[in-house]
């Protein structure tokens, strides 16, 4: 009876913990934890919207706040703080229930700096971080294909990804040896 058991207690395990830890908020809320902006209340909640090109806004209670992408200069993400029973604090068990904060820095129009701290589960805030940057790249590349995060085979092979810097490579290349002396036709034996 006991091997029985054993492989009733270990299908539902394998059943019921993938399922636990692949559920995720599909539309999670964002928490406006604090920062320079005055015009955000505090623990205001709401969520991101993406679907702008030049402008990240954050909906909440109705309103709506702007910032451009081009003004953002930084971002990072730290772990919330965590739930505490009797002083001792508690991380959760489910991958779905972790926090952390998003902080966002940016420069304004008149110069000056500012952030803006939002909390909202793990995974919203590394996809956040990522749309942000994709959303901040020069038109046409992502951040997977910024300079930073350069292929070592890019001085060695032409694909399509590199295919513009290969290609100014020729032209300087061209132009150079366009300009080098010729010898006169009909040379010397």
């Amino acid at each position: 009876m006991s091997a029985i058991r054993q492989v009733f207690v270990s299908s539902l395990l394998f059943g019921l913990v993938p399922s636990v830890l692949l559920c995720g908020t599909p539309s999670a809320t964002v928490q406006y934890v604090g920062g320079t902006v005055e015009s955000i209340p505090a623990n205001a909640a709401g969520t991101f919207n993406f679907d702008d090109a030049s402008d990240l806004h954050f909906t909440y209670g109705g309103s709506v706040y702007k910032l451009p992408y081009e003004q953002i200069t930084g971002m990072d993400i730290k772990r919330a703080e965590l739930r505490r029973v009797h002083k001792i604090p508690v991380p959760s068990v489910f991958p779905s229930h972790w926090r952390d904060i998003l902080s966002i820095n940016y420069k304004d129009a008149s110069g000056s700096t500012g952030t803006l701290k939002f909390e909202m589960p793990t995974l919203e805030a590394i996809n956040a971080r990522q749309m942000i940057q994709d959303k901040k790249a020069p038109a046409g590349e992502s951040a997977a294909t910024s300079e930073n995060n350069q292929w070592w085979g890019d001085n060695f092979w032409k694909t399509t990804r590199n295919k513009a810097a290969w290609d100014a490579q020729n032209k300087q290349t061209n132009s150079q040896a366009s300009q080098a002396p010729q010898p006169a036709p009909g040379g010397t034996n």
